[in-house]
């Protein structure tokens, strides 16, 4: 008898670990998970009309889920990329707020990792590196990636030392979110005036125009004509001593407001030097919340708009300036 019950003990052991335990590897993800004995479930994408437009305006050829993706990837070899773009969908699954916060700060695109579902893994997910947003605008705030949103990523595949992820420096754009702060757009009514007894040339253009203007070129180009931008610094990225000693340039953001309501919609300066095309010569004559007016072309570099080479002040309120 009790051989019967030790059999039948095993027996209802061995149906409860194939039934209830998590260890078990569910089907639809792919075969270079395994290092894993978990794997969620994949999530049915949503049916609301927003998105269901949005997945049928993609080719069938191109549009793959996070699983193909990195089967894709996995077929790459390490430091290979693919040539043609994909539209990878997908639930946003992690993402470093901090990170985030200081790539759109400079440059207006983010990384985050997408998956099958909202709760996958990062070692299943396909890692969305430096993207832009919708049609390779800027992305403009930390609250439009969160996790649980859906994405449809436009990218290029890379794989990295063995990590799967899409082609990086805004090569690709968030094709379509599910959130609806993806669509933030500036108040562009919101100036703060210029100081008073500030040098702004007649035909200077605020902030907003400026991007305006960039949003127009194509990727990797710049306007034949010279603008005067007139903004409020916002950010300034400082040089290192010898940096600013051989160079004599600042990277700086500057917005159109004074009051930080305006920040995510800022002009980025790269490599600016001071009034005259002069070098800067110590931090102090940069500073956040100076009026600043820059004489430069305007580029569109991968999505981010901001003055081609040769930019530098006009005129500045920096008192550390004159």
């Amino acid at each position: 008898m009790k051989s019967h019950y030790l059999f039948a003990a095993l027996l209802g052991l061995a149906v409860c670990f194939t039934s209830c335990n998590e260890s078990a590897i569910y089907p639809g993800d792919n075969a270079y998970n395994q290092d894993s004995i978990y794997v969620v479930p994949p999530m049915q994408d949503p049916t609301d009309s927003a998105t269901v437009a949005a997945l049928a305006s993609v080719p069938d050829s191109l549009l793959i889920n996070v699983t193909k993706a990195r089967e894709i990837c996995a077929a790459l070899g390490a430091g290979g990329s693919t040539s043609n773009y994909y539209y990878v969908k997908g639930w946003i699954c992690d993402q470093d707020a901090s990170k985030n916060a200081e790539a759109i700060e400079k440059y207006g695109n983010v990384y985050f990792y997408m998956g099958v579902s909202s709760k996958s893994e990062t070692k299943h997910a396909l890692y969305a590196y430096q993207v832009l947003g919708l049609d390779k605008k800027k992305i403009l705030s930390t609250e439009s990636v969160q996790v649980g949103d859906f994405v449809i990523v436009k990218c290029r595949l890379k794989n990295y030392n063995n990590v799967y992820e899409t082609v990086d420096k805004g090569d690709g754009n968030i094709y379509y979110s599910t959130n609806p702060q993806i669509e933030l757009k500036p108040d562009t009514t919101n100036i703060t005036p210029d100081p008073a007894g500030a040098n702004v040339p007649a035909d200077a253009i605020n902030v907003y125009q400026a991007l305006k203007i960039g949003e127009t070129l194509a990727t990797g180009t710049s306007t034949s004509e010279t603008y005067y931008i007139k903004g409020w610094v916002c950010n300034v990225t400082y040089p290192s001593a010898s940096d600013l000693s051989t160079y004599g340039n600042m990277t700086l953001n500057i917005a159109a407001t004074n009051d930080g309501t305006a920040d995510m919609f800022s002009f980025y300066g790269y490599h600016v030097k001071s009034v005259g095309n002069t070098k800067f010569t110590n931090n102090n004559q940069m500073q956040v919340g100076d009026f600043v007016v820059i004489q430069c072309k305007i580029k569109n570099y991968n999505g981010t708009i901001e003055n081609d080479n040769g930019a530098y002040l006009y005129s500045s309120n920096n008192p550390n300036l004159k």
